[in-house]
């Protein structure tokens, strides 16, 4: 997290880094939301670290809504959910019962979501393939990620991002190009209408409205 981090309004939204920051300002405006203040982060392991200077900040006492989004990475979505939860029951404050569940106490909203369905593992890049899997350029992109798999060493194969890679195909595909998700959404790449956003929106109305 920027050091010089100011909070400015009585909503945040902390998530992973610059790139969530963009996709979820994407987002809060399909949803004509526009009091949210964004944080960075700096990375998923970093929550623990960032959340306590961010709980010092001046103004921290003045908040009415947190929300935290997360990736559940390559473990089932409640690991990183119990590790959220943890960083906050260390400060006496709010704590959901489960993911995308706001738990609300003395004018203090506080919510989790943990990508990309709150269940299994995953990250964001698992949620906005779904918005294009039924459509033509899915087909170019599986061709080209099946090509790619047979040339690949095996310490590439071992690192590989196959989620990441299929995002970074998708957006080399669009006019202009976009070299990350978060700017791709910031250009309207992803169907904020798409069934499979309903939860992630249906969360953040939730919390700020």
């Amino acid at each position: 997290m920027d050091k010089s981090f100011k909070i400015a309004t009585k909503s945040l939204l902390a998530v992973e880094g610059k790139d969530e920051c963009n996709f979820f300002k994407a987002l809060l405006k399909h949803l004509n939301i526009k009091h949210v203040q964004l944080v960075d982060i700096g990375g998923k392991d970093r929550f623990k670290a960032e959340f306590g200077y961010l709980y010092g900040r001046e103004g921290f006492s003045s908040i009415k809504q947190i929300g935290f989004v997360r990736d559940a990475e390559e473990k089932p979505a409640q690991s990183a959910f119990q590790s959220i939860c943890g960083i906050l029951k260390k400060k006496g404050l709010p704590t959901p019962d489960k993911p995308n569940q706001v738990a609300e106490t003395q004018g203090l909203k506080i919510g989790v979501y943990i990508m990309p369905d709150n269940k299994g593992a995953g990250m964001l890049e698992n949620l906005c393939l779904q918005t294009i899997k039924d459509k033509p350029i899915n087909d170019c992109i599986q061709n080209y990620i099946q090509c790619l798999k047979q040339y690949q060493t095996k310490k590439e194969k071992q690192k590989y991002n196959e989620a990441k890679s299929r995002v970074q195909t998708y957006l080399a595909s669009r006019v202009p190009i976009k070299n990350s998700l978060g700017l791709g959404a910031l250009k309207g790449y992803w169907n904020f209408e798409h069934q499979c956003f309903q939860n992630i929106k249906q969360f953040l109305k939730q919390l700020f409205i």
